[in-house]
């Protein structure tokens, strides 16, 4: 048979006891081996992450090392300076916010505005409204003019010439133009369409003013003929000014469509913003006090809160403005919810309107208890 010779193997290499300790390796940390990862001395496959469960016995520490037995304690880490107390802000808390009392003498009822075609003419517009006054004041009409806020908000009109300054005396529901005055016309066939029916940056179609002497003007012996047409405002001038654009209905109708009202005070401006029921309540009724409603139940009802149906209305959500509850259910409302009771939309803040308190058959009551009882069964969906 034949001879064979056998070759000697190599033996495993063997590793010096006790091994090292994989745990203090620097950067290079092996968290675990795989014993099928090891072959003759030799690992596959590298870098392995840490195991799903921690061992059951602590890895050996050697002597002196750092953590290890015989090693002096780790340094702590020093206390931050300054630093600030970590103070739990609770949800669904509001801010509630004061309102401040601004005495408006003029006020052009946006809803009565409209043009009327000229009889025969029907490209000539007349501009008709009316205006609640408790001063004397002054009309001035722009049609497709330009303001300017930097400049004591300045009128400026684009086309035509500067327009009438026309006076009035002070009264409720006072009709612009006068029965044998003068009026104020828009003539369509001058201007392009996208002039009437668009806005361009502060350009607006039409904008009326109304202005008058304030008290501090009065001691100032200030007078309405030293207003000019457009000029800048003054601080003892008092003003308000409606931005409007023209629209077409249906029939191809010329219409007014107001976009903004602003008002003038101490050489401040202000834009008003419409707040829904507050005609309904007491806050925006001055001086029904002891009258007999023609339905006492329906009148009752929208002058209520809407959550404890007690108390008055007194208190606005912002930003959807909705005046729709009481103080004390606004109170409470914060508290639990961020949502408007009405229409479901987020609350930043809540306006609280008080007036001067007067003589009425009926008062608000204390209902802490049944407010408390109502919010907590109110139930709101995001």
């Amino acid at each position: 048979m034949g001879h064979s010779q056998s070759r000697p193997r190599p033996r495993p290499q063997q590793s010096a006891y006790p091994p090292p300790n994989i745990y203090q390796q620097g950067n290079n940390q092996f968290y675990g081996q795989d014993p099928q990862q090891i072959n003759n001395g030799h690992y596959r496959g590298g870098w392995h992450g840490p195991p799903a469960y921690p061992p059951m016995f602590p890895p050996p520490q050697h002597f002196g090392a750092p953590g290890g037995p015989g090693s002096p304690p780790l340094p702590r880490p020093a206390p931050q300076q300054n630093r600030p107390a970590f103070t739990p802000q609770q949800p669904g808390v509001q801010e509630v916010k004061q309102t401040t009392t601004i005495r408006n003498a003029v006020n052009l009822k946006k809803f009565t505005l409209s043009l009327v075609p000229k009889e025969g003419q029907p490209q000539k517009l007349s501009v008709r409204f009316q205006v609640d006054a408790s001063e004397p004041f002054v009309v001035t009409i722009f049609v497709v003019a330009t303001e300017d806020a930097a400049k004591g908000c300045q009128i400026t009109q684009t086309k035509g010439s500067a327009p009438e300054v026309i006076s009035y005396e002070k009264r409720l529901a006072a009709q612009f133009p006068k029965p044998e005055g003068p009026e104020a016309i828009i003539d369509v066939s001058q201007f392009e369409e996208r002039q009437l029916t668009g806005t361009c940056g502060d350009t607006y179609p039409l904008i009326i003013r109304l202005e008058c002497v304030s008290d501090k003007g009065k001691t100032e012996n200030h007078q309405l003929q030293e207003l000019k047409p457009g000029a800048p405002q003054r601080s003892w001038v008092q003003s308000q000014t409606t931005f409007a654009t023209l629209a077409k209905d249906e029939e191809g109708h010329w219409m007014p469509r107001v976009i903004k009202q602003k008002i003038w005070v101490d050489g401040t401006s202000y834009e008003l913003q419409e707040i829904y029921g507050i005609e309904n309540s007491s806050a925006g009724r001055s001086g029904d006090s002891g009258k007999q409603a023609t339905n006492p139940y329906t009148d009752d009802e929208e002058r209520l809160c809407v959550i404890c149906l007690v108390n008055e209305r007194n208190t606005t959500v912002l930003p959807c403005r909705h005046m729709c509850m009481c103080g004390d259910c606004a109170t409470e409302l914060r508290k639990q919810t961020s949502k408007c009771p009405i229409c479901r939309d987020t609350v930043d803040s809540m306006l609280e309107i008080k007036r001067p308190k007067t003589v009425s058959a009926k008062q608000n009551v204390d209902t802490s208890a049944a407010v408390t009882a109502a919010v907590n069964e109110m139930k709101l969906k995001d």
